[in-house]
């Protein structure tokens, strides 16, 4: 029963960080990889078969995934090309000395 209480709380504080990093979108399709992840992980320590459902499902998810996040890093290289700014770049280099008059500084 612990770790059950465990993993979820684990589960829910990163699917919220992941939320918050990126897109609720995206971060629903990864919260879907889950599933093939846990029926792998059946696979590989409890010895239960794969059935081809699940493997098929596995695979689409993963694809879909997988074009979802390219999407999103396109996305992302495109806004930064377009503006010219790097989202981590810091506030302070967003303005230039000559954007301000003497008295503001």
């Amino acid at each position: 029963m612990a770790i059950s209480v465990f993993s979820n709380a684990v589960f829910s504080g990163s699917f919220l960080v992941l939320i918050s990093l990126t897109s609720p979108v995206l971060s629903s399709v990864a919260a879907l990889l889950t599933i093939f992840l846990v029926a792998t992980v059946d696979w590989l320590f409890r010895g239960k078969s794969l059935s081809a459902a699940t493997i098929l499902g596995g695979l689409v998810i993963s694809g879909a995934f997988f074009l979802l996040a390219w999407s999103t890093w396109r996305e992302m290289n495109e806004e930064e090309e377009r503006t010219g700014r790097k989202k981590d770049d810091d506030d302070e280099a967003v303005y230039s000395e000559s954007e301000f008059e003497e008295g503001d500084v």
